[in-house]
């Protein structure tokens, strides 16, 4: 007489035709998710109904709700910060090089709302889960590339002031053009202030940083 062993049954990796499609896919809408329902409110069951998955496979490749949160952070995180990266701007002056970082910004963040608000809930988390996202604490340095080479160059030709300090021009220029989606609709009913134009934005925000970092205060 044979005796049955028992043996543990071992997970099965889900068959995806396309893994890597169907990870940015998940991470899309689970972005946008978190961002209308915060962390605790999103549903992983809404989430991979859209997708096409089942709520098994989130728990699979991410281990569940914090891991696919933080996985969401470190996207869009990263996102942001390529496509800065990849702004054109060789031949531009210091000034004009700052002009267009305020502009990126202030556009990325019009086109972008879901960021804003994965950064606006990721804030009143006091930043518990970003603090996890090891590629955004180890890849910090690369979103002030640009801020930095801009300032260095304005202040070698002596029309930038030389004690600005990188991450408080970064600062000012992020909470500016931050501000204009983040607030839109409180500031916008209280002072009737359209946060999708633009123009007047990147002017503005434009001109307060140059301002800020000119040589001649006068």
């Amino acid at each position: 007489m044979q005796t049955k062993v028992a043996t543990k049954k071992l997970p099965v990796e889900p068959r995806v035709k396309d893994p890597e499609l169907a990870r940015a896919s998940l991470l899309t809408v689970a972005a946008e998710e978190f961002a209308l329902r915060g962390f605790e409110g999103a549903r992983l069951e809404l989430i991979a109904q859209k997708v096409g998955i089942t709520r098994a496979m989130i728990y699979y490749y991410f281990g569940g709700r914090e891991g696919l949160y933080v996985a969401v952070l470190e996207d869009a995180y990263g996102a942001i910060w390529q496509a800065e990266h990849e702004i054109a701007w060789e031949g531009l002056d210091p000034e004009a090089a700052l002009r267009a970082l305020v502009s990126f910004r202030v556009g990325y963040y019009i086109a972008h709302p879901t960021f804003v608000a994965l950064v606006s809930i990721e804030n009143q988390h006091k930043a518990q889960h970003l603090k996890r996202a090891k590629s955004v604490m180890s890849s910090a340095s690369l979103s002030l590339e640009r801020t930095a080479a801009a300032l260095a160059k304005g202040q070698a030709d002596g029309v930038f002031r030389r004690d600005i300090d990188v991450v408080d021009l970064y600062q000012i220029i992020v909470s500016l053009a931050f501000f204009n989606v983040a607030n839109q609709h409180t500031f916008g009913a209280i002072f009737g202030r359209d946060a999708s134009d633009a123009g007047r934005v990147r002017r503005f925000v434009a001109d307060a940083v140059l301002r800020y970092v000119a040589a001649d205060q006068s």
